[in-house]
């Protein structure tokens, strides 16, 4: 069995990578060919040779590699190092179980839906969202969202969340947007303290291509980011488009625990209030 290791190099040390983690699994029969930081340049070789990418971090470092997961069809095993770890299935302190449930495959995997986006000349890949903000607290923007060009929302407000079924229990849900369960294809979109009380969220089929204009702000300027790293400046009269991507990542999860454990275990959701 072989992996490749990506890592957050602010809360992983290269001595703590060495001790804690190559070590355990150079002592297995697990081949770890290589480690990089989450976000850096990974030889194609390696990448092509692992039989799984083992990602260590929180919910962040997730995301700077989905997209390269995605292009090199590796299945990602998550151990948070972080705080919440939504997305993990291991903790750092639970290498001894991960190594042996690698060795004796008691491993089961989601598929994951990505979205992808153009603006300008750039094209990213985002396994949460991608979002229009503004640059600024003061003023707002006005926005038209059409779907196969047909006008959805015309406001104004903040900006706009454009979020996959992974992606719902991100910013999309602090911003009111409902939970939905990962195994959907579908694309939810949300605006931003719209100023209306007909504007409300919409989930969209994963076959539809989803524009968004930027018709003019009253102060400042806009940016796209996708998964939280901004993407693109944003003057009025310019364009963002969305359509769900034909990649998809495979996330671990532990035999035995699903997607509802994990929104009751890190999110405490459905639990009655004493």
């Amino acid at each position: 069995m072989k992996i490749f290791i990506f890592y957050n190099p602010l809360k992983l040390s290269n001595d703590n990578l060495e001790e804690n983690i190559l070590r355990p699994f150079n002592e297995s029969n697990i081949e770890v060919l290589g480690y990089a930081a989450a976000g850096s340049t990974v030889e194609e070789k390696q990448a092509q040779a692992a039989d799984f990418f083992v990602v260590f971090g929180g919910d962040g470092t997730v995301l700077k590699i989905a997209e390269i997961a995605a292009i090199f069809s590796k299945p990602v095993i998550a151990v948070n190092t972080g705080n919440l770890g939504f997305l993990s299935s291991y903790s750092s302190s639970e290498i001894k179980e991960l190594i042996e449930d690698i060795q004796k495959e008691n491993i089961s995997f989601s598929f994951r839906h990505l979205l992808e986006c153009h603006v300008g000349t750039k094209k990213v890949v985002v396994l949460n969202d991608i979002v229009l903000l503004k640059s600024q607290p003061l003023g707002t923007m006005n926005v038209d969202v059409k779907i196969q060009e047909h006008t959805l929302f015309s406001f104004s407000g903040d900006g706009l969340i454009v979020s996959t079924p992974t992606g719902s229990t991100a910013y999309a849900l602090s911003a009111g947007g409902p939970i939905i369960h990962p195994e959907l294809n579908v694309i939810q979109l949300i605006p931003l303290a719209a100023h209306a009380l007909n504007i409300r969220p919409f989930i969209a089929p994963p076959t539809q291509k989803i524009e968004i204009i930027l018709k003019n702000m009253t102060k400042g300027f806009a940016y796209v980011t996708g998964d939280g790293d901004i993407i693109h400046r944003m003057e009025p009269g310019m364009s963002v488009y969305v359509t769900s991507s034909e990649m998809t990542i495979k996330l671990a999860q532990r035999n035995g625990n699903n997607y509802l454990n994990a929104l009751d275990k890190k999110l405490g959701f459905g639990r009655r209030f004493e």
